[in-house]
């Protein structure tokens, strides 16, 4: 038998026949599946439904629209000791912030050169009121005339006059608290030479501070009189001080403004008073940051607020109306929302709400419009937000 028809009675044997029939079927799987696979289309990856916004709280402290001043603090009841007489500085007993007693000793000059005026004129006096004694003596007996006694009694005046001068000058030297207090500032060193009437020290009375500061006079024109005096009474909450980077913010009752412009500028200085803090440590001269309530200090309308930039857009199809999207939690969503907080899945959508923008500043806009407080607004990505949009708050993460 020849290899040809081995080969035959191979291929035509049974287990052979068995294994080419499972090539063949599993040859028409797979072509059957490059066939469907390039017949169907392919899926269409699902595009995110829900989006992070980052939002914004209407608050209705201060009104809505709070005004921020730089500010200097000032002692509602202050003086600047100073010496009546110049010299050179001695002592200097006092810095910034020490406590002082009523007749406690500040400063003291040099007084060499009033103990020998004090001294000269002593002797001066002593000589005088000895001639004195013996001229009146001699006149009652008739051994002087009388005018030369009066000469005598001249001198004895002037020199009494003169020797109470000199005693005064030395106590000139010595400058002493007139009250108890706090030193707010020592504007000289030791061994220094001053003037008379230079500002050795300046003496606080503890209790109340004022805080100064310039207002435009566009602002100062809009004051509403019995708003003001309202705020002098303290029956409202006008403004607010912070002292330094402090986050406290201490209330103040509006106190006066000045009836003239600052020189060289359309402002106007007004003044704020408030009861010294407790817990730190405020002097005179220190810097402040002052928060107006504008609002209701010029009896505006309510309904105004103060929004950054970003949360203020205008449409395509509206280029003329300011608008801002509003969030609306689900119901689920509302308690949680009310009380003030966020589950991290926390989801609602968000609407549009018509403003009108009063005043654009580089600390945000002022806008009004069907707002309340406690509303939050997107303040990020607002320009790509739509009707009904589904978001949740974007929440800072802890690092970032």
């Amino acid at each position: 038998m020849n290899v040809s028809s081995r080969a035959l009675r191979r291929a035509s044997s049974p287990a052979t026949w068995r294994g080419g029939a499972a090539l063949k079927m599993l040859f028409s799987l797979f072509l059957a599946g490059g066939l469907a696979a390039c017949s169907e289309p392919e899926a269409p990856l699902s595009r995110q439904q829900v989006y992070p916004v980052k939002l914004i709280a209407l608050s209705d402290e201060g009104g809505g629209v709070i005004q921020r001043y730089p500010g200097v603090v000032e002692a509602s009841e202050r003086s600047n000791l100073s010496f009546r007489i110049g010299g050179e500085l001695r002592t200097l007993s006092v810095q910034a912030g020490q406590d002082v007693e009523k007749g406690e000793l500040i400063a003291l000059l040099d007084d060499r050169d009033a103990n020998s005026e004090l001294n000269n004129a002593r002797s001066s006096f002593n000589l005088a009121q000895a001639t004195y004694k013996r001229m009146k003596y001699s006149v009652d007996k008739g051994a002087i005339s009388r005018a030369r006694f009066d000469e005598a009694k001249a001198e004895f005046q002037s020199a009494q006059a003169q020797f109470s001068r000199a005693q005064d000058q030395l106590s000139y030297t010595k400058l002493k608290a007139p009250y108890a207090g706090v030193i707010a500032r020592v504007p000289v060193d030791n061994y220094q030479v001053v003037a008379a009437q230079e500002t050795i020290a300046v003496l606080q009375q503890p209790g109340q501070i004022d805080v100064t500061f310039n207002m435009p006079e566009r602002q100062v024109r809009g004051i509403n009189r019995e708003r003001a005096a309202a705020g002098r009474r303290g029956d409202e909450a006008l403004a607010w001080v912070h002292f330094g980077s402090g986050k406290q913010r201490y209330p103040a009752r509006y106190k006066e403004h000045d009836a003239s412009a600052s020189e060289g500028s359309l402002s106007y200085q007004v003044t704020l008073t408030l009861p010294e803090p407790q817990n730190i440590t405020v002097l005179s001269g220190m810097s402040a940051t002052v928060e107006l309530d504008m609002q209701q200090l010029t009896g505006a309308v309510k309904g105004q607020w103060r929004v950054p930039m970003e949360a203020v857009v205008m449409r395509d199809s509206a280029p003329d109306q300011a608008v801002v999207w509003r969030y609306v939690p689900k119901v689920s969503d509302s308690a949680s929302a009310t009380d003030g907080g966020q589950s991290d899945d926390e989801q609602g959508t968000v609407e549009i709400i018509k403003v009108k923008v009063l005043q654009a500043t580089g600390k945000g806009m002022v806008i009004s419009g069907e707002l309340s407080a406690g509303d939050r607004l997107v303040t990020a990505g607002a320009s790509r937000m739509t009707a009904g949009e589904r978001v949740r708050p974007w929440v800072k993460e802890a690092g970032l």
